[in-house]
């Protein structure tokens, strides 16, 4: 099996927001080749991807990845990510390698299909945001878990019920093998969104782009007891998202960024 490899030049005020559209298409990861007033970068995708003629104008080249050196790329450029003074966040081939430092949470995630490798700056704002305002015993539901890193996160810190969705398939055996790698289970997973999923929660998470999370923004709300928290929305767009939220009875009790993205939590 192969993959398709394409290669863009995007300016660098452009990038977050080029970088949130590949992923919205299905890419399957990306990698920096260059930085500066131009950034080049390398994206993979399933081989009958085809690029919109919107993004056509950044393509540079086209290439072939095999499966076999696929792996490699990840483990070329994937390293552990520290993510606060105490998570971090290990691809799952240094597992057994890595040292823990003490009184570290460390999550172990291979990488997959599933959007959550603890690079990227939402999941980081999403997880420091998380550690912060989750207490031990509180339910938590994970909106669009991707790789499952939130809920994995959520029962390190000592959740009690934690559920996670994503409409993608396959994900829950992705999931599933996170959490197993982490040393944690009991993550109740459903194919499917916030509305089908039971009950509700003291905390909902979801870092999705604002686009995608607009649509569920009033499940997200419905499912919360207590507190909802938030990434994936560009700097640029915080005016209009908090308008939203407030219409939902959402009211804004933090904010932080990371980049040109932000991350924030809202209060029932």
């Amino acid at each position: 099996m192969a993959y398709k490899e394409l290669t863009f030049q995007v300016p660098k005020e452009e990038f977050d927001l080029f970088t949130s559209e590949l992923f919205s298409l299905g890419c399957l990861g990306a990698q920096v080749l260059k930085e500066g007033e131009l950034v080049e970068l390398k994206a993979y995708f399933p081989q009958d991807f085809t690029l919109p003629n919107s993004l056509r104008p950044y393509l540079r080249g086209e290439g072939e990845l095999l499966e076999r050196d696929w792996n490699e790329e990840w483990k070329k450029h994937y390293r552990p990510v520290q993510v606060s003074k105490r998570i971090w966040v290990v691809p799952s081939w240094f597992k057994g390698e890595f040292k823990e430092p003490e009184g570290s949470v460390v999550i172990y995630i291979h990488p997959g299909r599933g959007f959550g490798t603890g690079t990227h700056e939402t999941t980081k704002l999403s997880m420091r945001l998380i550690e912060e305002f989750l207490r031990e015993g509180s339910s938590l539901l994970d909106v669009g878990t991707g790789s499952g890193i939130l809920a994995i996160l959520a029962k390190k810190l000592g959740a009690g019920r934690v559920a996670a969705c994503d409409i993608q398939r396959g994900i829950g055996e992705e999931v599933e093998r996170n959490a197993s790698l982490s040393g944690v289970s009991q993550i109740e997973f459903t194919e499917g969104s916030a509305g089908d999923v039971e009950g509700q929660f003291d905390i909902v998470v979801a870092n999705i782009e604002k686009h995608l999370l607009e649509p569920i923004l009033p499940q997200i709300a419905q499912k919360s007891k207590g507190l909802v928290i938030i990434s994936g929305i560009l700097k640029e767009q915080r005016e209009e998202f908090l308008n939203r939220c407030r219409e939902l009875g959402l009211k804004p009790l933090k904010e932080e960024e990371e980049g040109r993205w932000m991350g924030f939590v809202l209060k029932k």
